[in-house]
């Protein structure tokens, strides 16, 4: 069975790469550009992943993270951003108990993405 994946970022271009890249490799993918109806939509035990970027106008991922958890404290989330500043705050304060193969740097070449995303959802 495919794992299934819900993807939220804010930029349509690199969502939507991110989806068929997904696709292409095996993953069945549920993709927003906003966080609100990404969270509306949400439904617990339907995801394997969920994909966040951090900086989304209106709700944040790490506050869409926290709404998602309070539906599903089960999901297993990944953080996917471009900016270096938010790593040590995501480390310290945020979630020092994550894995560190959940923080995901943009860009990320397509195959190395995949390949972390096996491994966080081979890892129990």
């Amino acid at each position: 069975m495919n794992n299934r994946v819900l993807l939220v970022d804010d930029e349509p271009d690199l969502n939507l790469t991110l989806k068929l890249t997904l696709e292409e490799n095996g993953f069945g993918v549920d993709s927003f550009t906003d966080s609100l109806s990404a969270l509306e939509n949400f439904k617990a035990n339907l995801y394997d992943l969920i994909i966040l970027d951090i900086q989304m106008p209106g709700i944040n991922g790490f506050e869409l993270y926290r709404q998602i958890k309070k539906i599903d404290d089960k999901a297993k989330v990944c953080f996917l951003t471009a900016s270096e500043m938010y790593y040590e705050q995501f480390r310290k304060e945020l979630f020092p108990a994550l894995d560190n193969n959940c923080y995901i740097q943009k860009p990320i070449e397509n195959e190395t993405l995949i390949n972390r995303l096996n491994e966080i959802l081979s890892a129990k």
